[in-house]
Parts: structure tokens; C-alpha cells; sequence
């Protein structure tokens, strides 16, 4: 009887990737560069760890463009987490109410 061929996984992704070592926290080297450390995966396969060197001004603009991505999905994920008892009043500042569980 035929086998179908096994198919891959959807969440295993293809080529090269670069992802945070989670474990070890960014620093600052000698040179005033900040240095993240990384994995290198290639199809899912870890290949290397490795840093990613970047400038203070390379450095803050990523920090301005990750703080943008995440603050426009901010709103939707505290809605689900929180329901309607949470209001987000800026980015990063969030209002919870609590007087419905004192109210006799």
C-alpha cells in the first residue's frame, strides 16, 4: 500500500533566520557598539550563535520601530486579557478598574 510523503511542519521556517538568545542579555562593547547575541538557524536547524553589533543609533531606531509594532497590536491583545475592564489611557500606561468586584 502507497505512503503518502510526510510533509513538513508548518511552523518549521525556511532559509536563514535570526533569533535573540533569550538566555543572554544585550551589552555594550568596548567600543560604545551594543551587541545582541543571536541564533543562526537555517530551516529550522540551529547553525551558529553569533551577535549582531549595532550603533546607538542603529540600536534606537530598532527600539522605536519594535515599540511601534507592539503597540499596534497593544490594544487588541489587552482587550482579550483583560476584557472590558482595562482601558489604555497611553502607550504602555493601562487603567484597570476594580470597583465592580467591591460593589456590594
Amino acid at each position: 500500500m502507497p505512503t503518502e510523503p510526510k510533509n513538513q511542519r508548518q511552523s518549521d521556517p525556511q532559509g536563514w533566520r535570526m533569533d535573540p538568545i533569550p538566555s543572554r542579555q544585550a551589552y555594550w562593547d568596548v567600543d560604545g557598539n551594543i551587541r545582541v547575541p543571536m541564533w543562526l538557524t537555517k530551516n529550522g536547524r540551529h547553525m551558529a550563535e553569533t551577535e549582531m553589533v549595532l550603533l546607538p543609533s542603529e540600536a534606537a531606531l530598532m527600539a522605536d520601530n519594535l515599540t511601534n509594532a507592539m503597540r499596534d497590536n497593544a490594544r487588541s491583545v489587552l482587550h482579550e486579557l483583560l476584557r472590558d475592564s482595562a482601558t489604555a489611557l497611553a502607550p504602555g500606561v493601562v487603567l484597570v478598574s476594580k470597583a465592580e468586584q467591591y460593589q456590594p
